[in-house]
């Protein structure tokens, strides 16, 4: 970020930004030294995109069938009605579950796209009971189950 503009993002915070996405526990000394930086300086820099809004979380990235997650799903919603108070309370549900890892608000066929992890297919059955099945104001739900995944992540190309 430019000092003149406190907002601006840089070709330096860009670089810090891929670097971050690759390995949020890389050093500050690390961080200081790809960009030509002292630590203390990277450091800053990182602060400010944290306070800023621009790096929104860090986190650590589980490998799902380790912690008994086998079963991946791509769940297309449609709701009975188009009404902002039944889309809203729907996107609460959505924020509350921690069944759906995301979810999305969408275009086209369906109003929703969620993706949600299981341990098996009992399981997401037993899910499907509880969350589609008794909200009044879905109208119908189309299930596909992920074979593969092929690519996961939230890595943005920025360079």
């Amino acid at each position: 970020m430019s000092e003149n503009d406190e907002n601006s993002i840089d070709h330096v915070d860009l670089v810090l930004l891929s670097m971050l996405q690759k390995d949020a526990l890389a050093s500050t000394e690390q961080l200081g030294s790809a960009v030509g930086l002292s630590a203390t300086a990277a450091k800053r820099r990182v602060n400010k995109l944290r306070k800023n809004g621009v790096i929104t979380k860090d986190v650590s990235v589980v490998h799902p069938e380790s912690v008994g997650f086998e079963i991946f799903s791509l769940v297309f919603v449609t709701l009975e009605r188009d009404r902002r108070d039944i889309v809203h309370n729907f996107k609460k549900s959505i924020s509350q579950n921690p069944r759906i890892t995301s979810g999305f608000y969408t275009t086209g066929e369906a109003d929703f796209v969620l993706f949600v992890a299981s341990k098996s297919l009992a399981d997401y059955d037993a899910f499907t009971q509880e969350f589609f099945w008794e909200n009044p104001n879905i109208k119908n739900f189309k299930t596909m189950v992920v074979l593969d995944r092929v690519k996961s992540g939230f890595e943005l190309p920025l360079l």
